[in-house]
């Protein structure tokens, strides 16, 4: 049987820790929460076999998987180097993959125990009690190992993530971040400036279905998308750049009374 040990157990990881308790073959799932009443709860809401506020419950686990804000990463790193064994793997679900790969370097004894990872899954909710053991049905599970890193020790855990229906991808931090500033970064940014602007020109009183898709993403957590905005900011200012190029085609081509048709119909078939 593997132990899997989860540090923050909130929205992925507690799927995360849900979604590997409904596995056929038998995982075991410790959990470090907060405190002890979340870790209860984490219990209670089958998150986790068992749940602790302490690090140090973690020590018997084959990989810990690191589910905490990106701001929290430092000092994770530096207790899980400090006080379990060599031997327990590490892993993470951050959104920003680079300065994480930087933070285990400096701060772990052996880089080489950690896999940087980023399922690409997620909802607006925040918290435990939004988590789905279904989240990562159908959905990339980004590795981006270190150059030359060896991978075999973390196939288990790349298969166990297979198994709970996500689709594993391999590529480097730096493509990682590079692309989820397009896919991901980008998206929550054009939906709070949507958001903004709109509710202050139109209010919401004729808002329908188009309004409410636009902003969706905007009423996510914005301490969290702060941190992930900071984490990536040349990437993303990037993305901005070429949105805003984008989009300037599009209003010179609406402006213009171009074939409107086709340059929605473009933007359609890379929708579909």
């Amino acid at each position: 049987m593997r132990e899997v040990g989860i540090v923050g157990l909130g929205l992925i990881g507690g799927s995360v820790g849900m979604a590997l308790r409904r596995l056929p073959r038998r995982v075991r799932v410790s959990g470090v929460c907060r405190s002890e009443d979340d870790a209860r709860a984490a219990e209670r809401l089958g998150a986790a076999d068992s749940a602790s506020s302490h690090l140090e419950s973690l020590r018997d686990c084959d990989l810990i998987l690191l589910a905490t804000p990106i701001a929290e990463f430092r000092g994770a790193f530096e207790t899980v180097g400090r006080l379990l064994p060599p031997s327990v793997l590490i892993s993470d679900v951050a959104s920003v993959k680079l300065p994480i790969i930087d933070l285990a370097r400096r701060q772990l004894p052996s880089p080489g125990r950690f896999l940087g990872g980023h399922p690409m899954a997620g909802r607006t909710e925040t918290g435990i009690a939004h988590s789905d053991p279904e989240m990562f049905s159908g959905t990339p599970w980004v590795f981006t190992p270190l150059p030359g890193q060896d991978l075999m020790p973390f196939q288990w855990w790349i298969d166990m993530v297979t198994s709970l229906g996500a689709k594993p991808v391999v590529m480097s931090a730096a493509e990682h971040d590079r692309q989820a500033a397009y896919v991901s970064h980008l998206a929550f940014t054009l939906s709070s400036a949507y958001a903004a602007l709109a509710r202050q020109q139109a209010g919401e009183r004729i808002a329908g279905s188009g309004y409410r898709s636009m902003t969706r993403l905007a009423g996510g957590d914005p301490v969290m998308y702060a941190d992930i905005a900071t984490a990536n900011r040349g990437n993303l200012l990037l993305a901005i750049d070429s949105f805003t190029q984008t989009l300037a085609g599009y209003r010179q081509a609406i402006a213009a009374s171009g074939d409107l048709v086709e340059l929605f119909s473009e933007a359609r078939h890379a929708a579909d």
